[in-house]
């Protein structure tokens, strides 16, 4: 028997994975373009979105490309200290290079951490124009950045790095909400400024299309499974995972309850738990609203046009609602509201 084409697992790129074309040429052509129209992009979108996924696949690419050294950086940790270790398996600066810098050719590694801030960027510096003369380009992959010191502090050096027009590239991914925190932190203005790349849902007969040729059932039958996951790439996975291996090829109560559990641990729990105890509120008018009516869920919440309004946004923006029927509202995510009807259970 084949293996599961379906992976449970977040930033692996799954066997049965439906590309991002659109988002991935344009981060590939841009970058590889000699006048780029930026040198760097944020990949931003909800839990389970398929950022990681994407970034990994643009890593993968670049990676092929003798002329592009690629690194990923963990942003919990010292980013001058990784950049530098991991660049310095590629560009190796001479002793007479480092002269300033107080540092010695056999500082690079662990030892390269202890260094002030300031050596530590002039060397990644140095490193980056030898790069340049060697005709390189460098790629640096940042998953899941927040509001830390550590990417505040490097987003400062990366700006003034590019405006030496030094041939560094730089792409993150991060949750709507964190990057809103960082971006909007005291000096955020570069961030702020950088193009968002918003991941929304897939194609719905894209995922009919993958759903019907990966189980061979009738096009209704996959058309359902679509209809189902409501394009979350998280739940393409988790459904089509759970089907193979319950080695079935309709969505009974079995199918769905395990749906339910691995969505709650994977996702949601994690989503329910960064929401403000108003948004909680919000969330659960909306699920008990038969309308998805906005005045209907407001007058529920007892809240004027101006005070639900911050909410409705908030909400849109991290990718939880639509407001794309004029006067309505409704859930982006598969099986959310019942999710939240339970949750609400849980927590009375």
């Amino acid at each position: 028997m084949r293996e599961n084409p379906f992976t449970v697992i977040f930033g692996m790129e799954p066997q049965s994975e439906i590309p991002r074309k659109e988002e991935y040429h344009r981060v590939i052509s841009d970058f590889e373009n000699a006048h780029p129209v930026s040198c760097a992009y944020v990949i931003i979108g909800v839990r389970g979105c398929g950022k990681t996924v994407l970034m990994t696949s643009i890593q993968n690419h670049f990676s092929t490309k003798k002329e592009w050294l690629v690194i990923r950086l963990n942003p919990d940790l010292d980013l001058f200290a990784s950049a530098i270790s991991q660049l310095s398996e590629h560009i190796h600066l001479k002793e007479e290079q480092l002269t300033g810098a107080d540092v010695s050719v056999a500082g690079f590694g662990a030892d390269v951490s202890m260094r002030s801030l300031s050596d530590r960027e002039t060397i990644l510096r140095k490193m980056l124009k030898e790069a340049d003369k060697q005709k390189k380009r460098v790629l640096i992959a940042i998953d899941e950045a927040s509001n830390s010191k550590h990417l505040k502090t490097f987003s400062h050096s990366y700006q003034a790095f590019i405006g030496e027009r030094l041939p560094v590239f730089l792409l993150m991914t991060a949750l709507p909400e964190n990057f809103s925190a960082l971006s909007n932190s005291k000096n955020g203005t570069f961030l702020r400024r950088l193009p968002r790349i918003k991941l929304e849902g897939l194609n719905a007969l894209l995922v009919e299309k993958k759903y019907g040729e990966i189980f061979s059932v009738p096009e209704e039958t996959a058309l359902l499974f679509s209809k189902t996951v409501m394009g979350y790439p998280y739940a393409f996975q988790l459904l089509g995972f759970i089907l193979w291996d319950m080695k079935k090829t309709e969505i009974d109560e079995q199918v769905l309850a395990e749906l339910d559990a691995m969505l709650y641990d994977g996702a949601y729990k994690a989503i329910w738990d960064k929401l403000t105890a108003k948004e909680r509120a919000v969330v659960c008018a909306i699920a008990h609203s038969d309308s998805m009516a906005v005045k209907e869920v407001r007058e529920e919440m007892n809240m004027e046009p101006n005070q639900f309004s911050p909410y409705r946004e908030n909400l849109k923006e991290n990718g939880l609602i639509s407001t794309g029927t004029y006067g309505k509202i409704a859930f982006t995510l598969p099986r959310f509201k019942e999710f939240i009807l339970r949750m609400e259970q849980y927590t009375a």
